[in-house]
């Protein structure tokens, strides 16, 4: 497995994983953003050649994971699927087969923009709850973040990376969890995402993955130079 990252956060502890994945350690839950299941194929319908086997290596990453962590339960933070795509048959069977390997899984959704374009594909999950959050105190899940009182916010959609600037002067992109104030940002799980440059404010904390190693930046302002903005 890739290399992990504990932060504590509110009495809880994150485990902040080198695939792209957050493990809560105390409720026993993965979470993953923004799997984007299904792009190439929508893609490949526009006429872009592409290979096949993206939506396949991404459930096969989840199985890893969970099959790792053992965990009670599996939160998506929106865009699990990214749209009608080519082949639906197929990639129903693929799920399908996905979730009986994993059928004693408890899977939430929390909706995402994408996640309405393919209502018609989230049936084959099977999921336990579908819903536009989940409060698990002391946190709150959605796809989009959200700051509210009834909870720390935890959310995917912006795709969240860093431009980070080496002794070399040499200059990379990594994504990036970002815990702000009062909501965290997760970087996108799908393996077919791209990424959207954010600008940490001093109060946040980034986490960069690199070589699937989760590390710490101490001073987002001193380690990077970053563009853009953040939760849009």
């Amino acid at each position: 497995m890739a290399a992990r990252l504990n932060h504590r956060l509110h009495g809880q502890t994150f485990v902040l994983l080198g695939e792209r994945a957050l493990f809560w350690e105390e409720a026993q839950l993965l979470v993953v953003a923004d799997t984007h299941l299904g792009k190439a194929d929508i893609f490949r319908k526009a006429g872009i050649p592409l290979p096949r086997g993206s939506t396949a290596a991404d459930l096969d990453r989840l199985s890893q994971l969970l099959d790792y962590w053992t965990p009670k339960g599996l939160i998506f933070l929106g865009d699990l699927v990214h749209g009608d795509i080519e082949d639906p048959r197929y990639f129903i069977r693929q799920v399908s087969h996905w979730r009986d390997r994993h059928r004693g899984i408890q899977l939430l959704l929390a909706t995402g923009n994408h996640d309405r374009r393919a209502e018609n594909l989230l049936t084959a999950f099977r999921f336990d709850g579908i819903e536009a959050q989940w409060e698990l105190a002391p946190f709150r899940f959605t796809h989009r973040p959200q700051q509210s009182v009834s909870g720390y916010g935890v959310a995917g959609h912006v795709h969240p990376a860093v431009k980070v600037v080496g002794q070399g002067r040499q200059r990379e992109t990594l994504p990036c969890f970002c815990f702000g104030p009062k909501v965290a940002l997760l970087p996108a799980f799908g393996g077919f995402t791209g990424t959207q440059i954010i600008r940490p404010s001093r109060d946040d904390r980034v986490f960069v993955v690199a070589d699937e190693s989760v590390l710490g930046l101490e001073s987002p302002s001193a380690h990077s130079h970053t563009h853009g903005r953040k939760g849009v």
